[in-house]
């Protein structure tokens, strides 16, 4: 039960940071706007609806995920050496963590794949989005507030292990 609960959790994240690799994108074309809503004002049929939508997600985040291993295998690397090559890169070392050309190489083409698997599965998760009528905004707002909120935490929370 408690492994399911992390399973979930962790998928909660996964799409979350999908979601917000888009909404980074989408921030890099247009400027930020002002928050205009407090993130503790959230109705109670808002809060069920974001959990609604992460339970319909989910599914499709456990293809995504296999998926992601999968291509990542295909070009001959490991799982955990791709996740290391990728942090180097986003810190701006990865030449010092690979030497290789043929190793690069892979982590490219997975790398490229992957970025694709997941452009696929952001359109998907706005999807689903829109057809529980939530608007994309709302959705960040609510995440936001369910990793600095407590209390909003805790509503998501109770919500999610008592509907499963």
């Amino acid at each position: 039960m408690k492994y399911l609960k992390k399973l979930k959790i962790s998928s909660l994240a996964l799409m979350t940071l999908c979601l917000m690799a888009t909404v980074s994108m989408a921030q890099q074309v247009t400027p930020p706007e002002t928050p205009t809503e407090s993130t503790e004002n959230f109705s109670e049929k808002e809060i069920e609806t974001f959990v609604k939508i992460n339970k319909e997600i989910m599914p499709l985040q456990e293809n995504i995920q296999t998926d992601m291993v999968n291509t990542i295998e295909k070009e001959g690397m490991e799982v955990p050496r791709f996740q290391e090559l990728a942090q180097a890169q986003q810190g701006g070392k990865l030449q010092e963590v690979s030497k290789d050309p043929k190793e690069l190489e892979k982590f490219n083409a997975a790398g490229q794949k992957i970025m694709k698997l997941q452009e696929n599965l952001q359109g998907e998760i706005e999807k689903v989005i829109d057809n529980n009528k939530m608007s994309t905004e709302k959705f960040e707002a609510i995440y936001m507030a369910y990793n600095s909120n407590p209390e909003i935490k805790q509503k998501v929370d109770k919500l999610f292990s008592g509907d499963t």
